[in-house]
């Protein structure tokens, strides 16, 4: 064999050993039945979705405040994403104030169980959606956000078209973040009065990119290639279209973002460059020395007070 058919073949096997490797972690990072095996292999930390409090500080009783309020899971489909699921917990008396609470990567509408509460006390009608692959939803393959802002885009109309004079919070962590986020990027009713992002990403490919290099040590190139190749090929979602950031920048939604200072699973100062970067009306704040997806634990006071301090001349109605 000559020398130039030899360094072909070996350049061809080698694209190859990295194709299937991405066709592995896309399975991994993406297939929500095989997550947990990829979570549990790079992070030994506790999962950050889960939001375990720490011991200084009370558990609010969330997990079974929604288990007694979420009622029956509410399907309806939509053109844009078929069949979508979400728990819908009223208001207990005549309201217009409606909050779509979405939820993170690794985690289904019951991790919203303390931001629910929270608002639902404030006589708030809440939806918490069921995301791509996750909860109830009936698809496999999660977006990162990116077909999610869909999912909360026809359950934004859904509220629309029952109650006209609705006023309307999104609001998400962590994953559920990046769904707010880019579904202020798109023209949204004009019912929808403020977005909530806790802990966002930029860009899901500059997070792509932290994750392999914090966890897998591993370079960005040529993995993340082959993965985001995978995902084209399979009609998931191209990784290098979702980014928040641009998103923001077209935004006309007032905006809190609230990041935790200790976050290194989604870098702490990406809160700043989204801040600067959002077009619309907007405030931050840094929960002093909060993990990924822990602020609203760690000071659960400064957190509240401020999303309800932005919200207050946000929402006016009753």
């Amino acid at each position: 064999m000559s020398k130039a058919k030899t360094v072909i073949k070996a350049g061809v096997g080698a694209a190859a050993a990295v194709m299937g490797l991405g066709a592995i972690v896309y399975e991994c990072a993406l297939n929500t039945k095989l997550n947990g095996f990829f979570v549990n292999l790079f992070d030994k930390r506790p999962d950050p979705t889960e939001f375990a409090p720490k011991k200084d500080v009370p558990e609010p009783a969330g997990e079974d405040w929604f288990e007694a309020h979420k009622g029956d899971d509410k399907v309806i489909s939509a053109e844009a994403t078929g069949r979508i699921h979400a728990y819908i917990i009223p208001s207990e008396g005549p309201s217009h104030k409606w909050a779509v609470l979405c939820h993170g990567y690794n985690a289904s509408p019951k991790a919203t169980d303390r931001f629910a509460k929270h608002y639902h006390e404030l006589g708030y009608s809440c939806i918490c959606p069921s995301l791509r692959g996750w909860g109830n939803d009936e698809t496999r393959y999660c977006t990162m956000g990116y077909h999610d802002k869909d999912i909360l885009m026809a359950w934004i109309d859904y509220i629309v078209c029952m109650d006209p004079d609705a006023q309307i919070v999104i609001h998400g962590y962590s994953m559920g973040a990046v769904t707010v986020m880019l579904a202020t990027g798109e023209a949204l009713p004009a019912q929808v009065k403020a977005a909530v992002a806790d802990c966002g990403f930029t860009s899901c490919w500059e997070q792509y990119a932290n994750v392999i290099k914090l966890y897998a040590k591993l370079p960005a190139f040529p993995l993340l290639h082959a993965v985001n190749a995978v995902s084209i090929l399979r009609g998931n979602f191209d990784i290098r279209k979702n980014v928040p950031i641009d998103a923001v920048r077209r935004s006309v939604t007032p905006t809190v973002f609230l990041h935790g200072t200790a976050d290194d699973f989604v870098p702490f100062p990406m809160m700043e460059r989204l801040y600067e970067a959002c077009a619309a009306p907007k405030t931050m704040q840094a929960i002093e020395g909060a993990d990924h997806a822990q602020a609203v634990f760690t000071d659960p006071k400064l957190y509240w007070k401020t999303v309800d301090e932005f919200l207050k001349d946000k929402i006016t109605c009753s």
